[in-house]
């Protein structure tokens, strides 16, 4: 067979995207050959997982029995499909840990175990020398606020119109005065606010555990001397490319290309992690432009998947993306719920935007993996729904092939490599045990989303019998995932 080089690229997508966008990786892990292996099969985590009687609510505290399950060439990965056909990886925020892993060779179980059981205290751990930074400048506090007020005294309430006086609105002027005054008091107080709440100094830290557990490549360099490529996205927060001047170079830095893979892969990951706000930018003297200082952040301010620049670097064959954000077409019940649908509405009218305008030879090389807009909606940053997350983009792989096997096996034949029968992904799709955890997830979502009453009565029902003797709803929710989400074998469609 001829050498081919393909490529993927991770998303991002906080804790839950980053769960989801494995969740997708395990599911086309499973049903991707190249075409002499066609017919060969084999389990994926979640196939153990039921062998071993594991429902998905249990998963973590048994994790260790559904591994028990697993022969020695699973959990070392020789298995594995995708680590040997995809040699570029790609990934933003979330998804830079991903790709770092496939192209290290990380055994699949391995990363499903981590994401599983990842140390949270490495991600939220508090930025202390950021707040005593910002502690300096508490002296100054009192002085802006007398200031302010002295200010406020000397300028006095504002004078209404006689119209307004004849209307009644004599309350208006000491309105306007407090509230504003309100907003000015508040500026006393920006310097000493921090610029982000937490430290990303951890994930350096769980990134070189991981180097030293599994042999994680910590250098680009390595990584290229293996023959793959490592590409992590950031983005320069405090720089910008305007509109009135083209010419303005890119924000965005591909840690891995030349002149950007001297730095060590987990520092390259803490910089595309770091969500403005939430995490504190990644300090970086840039060598292409001076060594002027810039404060990167996450790669997913600038871009979606990454992928046109790759393109252009190397003779790519097929590519695959993974979108693990989508927007949500079910009611917004909360302010959280708004924050989050923007969030993912800015990211993914991106994508959309950039989708309109690539050339037919790229999406005639592409394959993107996501999820159905209607089906999975939770923060990102939930920890305790990491698992739906990971269990849904592999059921949404595995759905999304059987629906479009015949162009997305099309797609594939450029880089060398095919699908499984569709029978048999068909078969995965249905199988009773994958369905029935499908089964729960939505009906959690359902609960979770739904009125009051019904919220109630499902905490309820948990506390008093327990998942396992609430069985109407899920074999009800069973029946409708067989006979209506997925069609029959004869009826998948054949587009092209």
């Amino acid at each position: 067979m001829a050498k081919h080089l393909n490529a993927i690229c991770f998303g991002g997508g906080g804790l839950v995207g980053t769960a989801k966008a494995l969740g997708h990786l395990v599911g086309f892990d499973q049903i991707v050959r190249e075409p002499s292996a066609r017919n060969e099969l084999k389990k994926s985590f979640f196939d153990y997982m039921a062998e071993a009687g594991v429902p998905l609510r249990e998963l973590e505290p048994r994790l260790d029995e559904v591994f028990d399950r697993m022969p020695a060439h699973v959990r070392s990965g020789r298995s594995d499909h995708v680590s040997r056909y995809f040699e570029v990886a790609v990934g933003i925020s979330g998804g830079s840990l991903l790709a770092s892993g496939l192209v290290s060779g990380i055994p699949l179980v391995e990363l499903v175990r981590e994401c599983l059981t990842f140390p949270v205290n490495h991600y939220f751990v508090p930025d202390f020398k950021e707040y005593l930074r910002g502690l300096r400048y508490l002296p100054l506090v009192p002085f802006r606020l007398t200031k302010l007020i002295a200010n406020d005294i000397r300028r006095g309430p504002e004078r209404l119109s006689p119209n307004a006086l004849r209307r009644g609105r004599r309350t208006l002027p000491y309105i306007r005065r407090y509230s504003r005054l309100a907003c000015e008091l508040l500026t006393a107080f920006h310097d000493i606010l921090p610029r982000g709440l937490f430290s990303g100094d951890g994930i350096v830290r769980y990134i070189e555990e991981l180097s030293a557990r599994y042999g994680l490549a910590n250098n680009f360099q390595t990584v290229r001397e293996s023959g793959r490529h490592l590409f992590v996205i950031a983005e320069r927060f405090n720089a910008a490319q305007t509109l009135s001047n083209p010419s303005d170079p890119t924000t965005t830095i591909y840690f891995g290309e030349p002149g950007y893979d001297q730095i060590p892969v987990s520092h390259a990951i803490r910089a595309s992690c770091s969500i403005p706000g939430i995490t504190t930018p990644y300090s970086y003297k840039d060598p292409g432009r001076e060594g002027k200082v810039y404060d990167l952040v996450d790669g997913a301010i600038g871009k979606t998947i990454g992928r046109r620049r790759i393109l252009e670097m190397l003779p790519i064959d097929c590519i695959v993306t993974v979108n693990p954000i989508v927007p949500y077409t079910g009611q917004l019940e909360n302010i959280l719920d708004n924050m989050e649908q923007l969030y993912r509405k800015l990211i993914y009218s991106r994508l959309k935007a950039v989708e309109s305008y690539i050339s037919d030879d790229i999406k005639e090389r592409s394959i993107h993996l996501e999820s159905k807009p209607q089906d999975f909606f939770y923060n990102m940053l939930r920890v305790d729904k990491m698992k739906e997350g990971l269990f849904e983009g592999y059921y949404q792989t595995l759905k999304y092939c059987a629906e479009n096997y015949v162009t997305i096996n099309e797609r594939l034949r450029r880089g060398g490599l095919c699908l499984v029968p569709r029978t048999e992904i068909f078969r995965l799709v249905t199988q009773s045990s994958t369905v029935r955890e499908r089964a729960f997830i939505l009906k959690a979502q359902r609960l979770e989303r739904g009125s009051i009453r019904r919220r109630l009565g499902g905490a309820l029902s948990t506390a008093i019998q327990g998942w396992d003797d609430d069985n109407t709803d899920l074999d009800r929710l069973q029946d409708e995932l067989l006979t209506s989400e997925v069609p029959e074998p004869g009826e998948l469609p054949t587009e092209r």
